[in-house]
Parts: C-alpha cells; sequence; structure tokens
C-alpha cells in the first residue's frame, strides 16, 4: 500500500543542513567580531610605533594675534645667509631693558619675519638640530589651547609662539599624523633662546622701541645664529648667537 505525506529525510540531506545553519552562524559571528578585532589591532599597532618618552600636553592660552603679516617666520635661501662669519658680541646688561624687549616680542604690533632656510634638505636639518640639541617643541594651537608634543620635560618655553608656515618637517608631519593633531602647527622655542635675542635686541636698540625685525636663523658647527639681521628698517652688522650645543 503507497501512503502520501511526508517523506524521511536522508542522512545525508540532515548532514547538508546542519553545515550550512553552522557555516550561517560562522559567518554572522565574523562579520560582528571583525570590526572590533580591526580597530583593536590597529590601535595596538600604533602604540607600538609610537615612542615611550613623548606625550601630548595641553594648555590654555589667551586669544594669539595671528595676522599674516605679524610674527611669523619665512623662507628664504641659506646661501643668503653665509656671507658673514658669524661674529660674538657682548650683551646688554641692562636687565630693566632686556625684560621689557623680552615682554615686546608678544606684542601683536610687531612686525616680525625670521627665516628658515628655503631649501628643504637645509631647512630639514636646521629643524632637526633646533628639536634634537635646542629643546624646541612642536605643538599645535586650536581654539586658544595648546597641545604639546611633549618630547622632554623641559617647561620653560618662551611666551613668543612661532607659527609653522610653510612646509613641515617630516618629523612635524609624522607627529601630526600618528596623534591626529589638529589646528594651527606652531613651534616653541626654550625662553632662553628669547632671553637672549632680546639681550642682542637691546643692547642694538638702545632704548629705541622694537617695530619691525627681520632675520634668517642659521646654525653653523652646532651652533645657532641669526643673520643677515635688519632692525627697525636699519641693517646690523654681524650674527647673533642664540644658542650654542654639545649634542
Amino acid at each position: 500500500m503507497q501512503y502520501w505525506g511526508a517523506q524521511p529525510w536522508s542522512v545525508s540531506k540532515v548532514l547538508h543542513l546542519l553545515l550550512t545553519v553552522i557555516f550561517m552562524l560562522w559567518l554572522i559571528h565574523v562579520f560582528i567580531q571583525s570590526p572590533h578585532e580591526t580597530e583593536s589591532s590597529l590601535a595596538k599597532k600604533i602604540n607600538q610605533q609610537l615612542p615611550d618618552d613623548i606625550t601630548l600636553e595641553q594648555h590654555s592660552l589667551p586669544a594669539l594675534p595671528l595676522s599674516a603679516n605679524t610674527n611669523q617666520e619665512r623662507s628664504v635661501s641659506k646661501s643668503e645667509t653665509l656671507g658673514k662669519k658669524p661674529i660674538e658680541r657682548p650683551l646688554a646688561i641692562n636687565k630693566q631693558q632686556v625684560e621689557q624687549v623680552y615682554r615686546q616680542l608678544t606684542d601683536e604690533g610687531l612686525d616680525i619675519q625670521i627665516a628658515w632656510p628655503q631649501k628643504a634638505s637645509e631647512q630639514q636639518a636646521t629643524l632637526d638640530f633646533m628639536y634634537r640639541c635646542a629643546h624646541m617643541q612642536f605643538a599645535v594651537l586650536k581654539e586658544n589651547k595648546v597641545t604639546r608634543v611633549n618630547q622632554l620635560e623641559l617647561s620653560d618655553y618662551s611666551e613668543w609662539i612661532r607659527l609653522a608656515q610653510g612646509n613641515l618637517s617630516k618629523k612635524e608631519r609624522n607627529w601630526l599624523k600618528a596623534y591626529a593633531l589638529e589646528g594651527q602647527a606652531i613651534r616653541l622655542f626654550p625662553s632662553q633662546i628669547d632671553l637672549r635675542l632680546a639681550q642682542h635686541l637691546a643692547l642694538s636698540l638702545n632704548g629705541t622701541p622694537l617695530a619691525k625685525l627681520r632675520a634668517n636663523y642659521l646654525v653653523i658647527n652646532q651652533t645657532f645664529y641669526l643673520s643677515n639681521i635688519w632692525l627697525n628698517n636699519q641693517p646690523v652688522k654681524g650674527n647673533w648667537l642664540l644658542y650654542k650645543s654639545n649634542c
């Protein structure tokens, strides 16, 4: 006698169904877990690439003048700076004048342009020297807050903030990318360098107010100079020693 209705499943069909279900469950598990695993592994990889001795520090600042013509740095050829041998000269000893000039450096009414070398290789070498030997710090400025890539424990930095105009060095671009930093790139000089600059200025100004400064940065034999100096539209003889390193 023949019966019509559901037919019993074969063993092969049952196994095929079980394998299909297992495969679908595995796919669901992979899609759920893989974004988290990828994100975690990426974070781990980034952390492994970042040096242990660098931290990020945030500091709040008052509003800063960001005028295109005020207190900024431009680039010129290093060949313009090598015409004269660096000359060391006695510095001003009138502390009151030096302190007054030092405070003037942050005045938004000043017209200051100090040039880094124009050639990429020379600019790279100068910036590397400043970071490695002169304790310059790289940071970004956003909404009047400074986020500093703190390579050193040194905290005594000048209040005169240099905007990083033009091309950034390879090291600076790597910092921006590695730490996802946003804002205006800036460079911070140790206060001793700007105090030395203020001494030179006070000596040359001799009581005259500082209004305009044009000069070039120059590194020779592990020594940091200011060269091709024009002060208040008048040329200044010789070069000013700002920092000497033994590194």
